[in-house]
């Protein structure tokens, strides 16, 4: 017999999703609208306020919506990558 498995368990075993955005889709949106101006990425990861991923993506979440990245999904990869770059 076959059993079904909640689609909550499957998204719990796929790991962490960072916001629920693509690290990989965040480093081209950081190429393209934030390397500019904020070159090396790691120089500005420790300027990144929070004691950990949870409070790191609320203040990315609110710090990019007025800086750059107005759509959700851009803000979602973006925070995603910083995440990832940062450690978390």
């Amino acid at each position: 017999m076959i059993r079904a498995i909640p689609f909550a368990t499957l998204i719990c075993l796929a790991g962490p999703a960072h916001a629920g955005g693509d690290p990989v889709a965040g480093e081209a949106a950081y190429a393209q609208a934030c390397a500019r101006c904020h070159r090396i990425v790691a120089a500005i990861v420790p300027m990144i306020s929070g004691a950990d991923a949870a409070a790191k993506t609320a203040y990315l979440e609110d710090f990019l919506a007025g800086h750059k990245a107005p759509d959700p999904a851009m803000r979602a990869d973006l925070i995603a990558y910083l995440l990832e770059v940062s450690g978390h």
